[in-house]
């Protein structure tokens, strides 16, 4: 069936008024020009026509190298597409696109796991919170609980993007989340 002037208008009025991706199929692309974009498309950063082209044709079914002649042929008439629908901004597009999936997908999994972490962070400083409850003021040492508390601070101030590196120090030479004992507390 033979398109019209009436049925072009109509593809060009929906393309205008329905959003689309510019790396689908665009208005008069043949089938033909389209795979042969999504094989450009698919080639990755590193894409060209020759490249994606050679990819393509570059052995027969029997596996033999191709004939240069046709791999021409080909080069040319992918060339030729490329220019009439706009192939190298079409899949700049869709790159960005994918690249937007891949760090939207990345902050899900670090959300997840600063989750995970703080569940965990939580639960450590209970742990310690009911040993610290049930030990003797006899059995603590000044290194154990320096050393609980250090960690706990340390670990909620990474998950909170607040980590100070363990070189860090204020200028009266103490670390920041370190606690200092005077004497009194001693052997507690």
């Amino acid at each position: 069936m033979e398109r019209t002037d009436f049925d072009r208008v109509i593809e060009e009025v929906m393309a205008e008024a329905m959003p689309f991706e510019s790396w689908e199929r665009l208005a008069g692309e043949t089938a033909a020009a389209f795979a042969a974009f999504c094989a450009f498309r698919d080639f990755g950063p590193e894409r060209s026509v020759p490249k994606a082209v050679n990819e393509r044709y570059s052995k027969t079914e029997g596996g033999e190298a191709a004939d240069p002649a046709f791999l021409g042929k080909k080069c040319r008439m992918w060339r030729g597409w490329a220019a009439q629908y706009k192939w190298r901004e079409r899949a700049e597009a869709y790159d960005q696109y994918i690249d937007r999936l891949k760090q939207a997908e990345k902050r899900k999994v670090i959300e997840a796991q600063g989750e995970v972490h703080r569940m965990i962070t939580g639960k450590m400083l209970q742990v310690v919170n009911k040993k610290l409850d049930l030990m003797e003021p006899g059995e603590l040492t000044q290194g154990n609980v320096t050393e609980w508390v250090e960690t706990a601070i340390k670990t909620e101030r990474e998950i909170a993007g607040l980590a100070v590196s363990g070189k860090e120090k204020s200028a009266d030479g103490w670390k920041q989340g370190e606690i200092k004992f005077t004497p009194e507390f001693e052997g507690l």
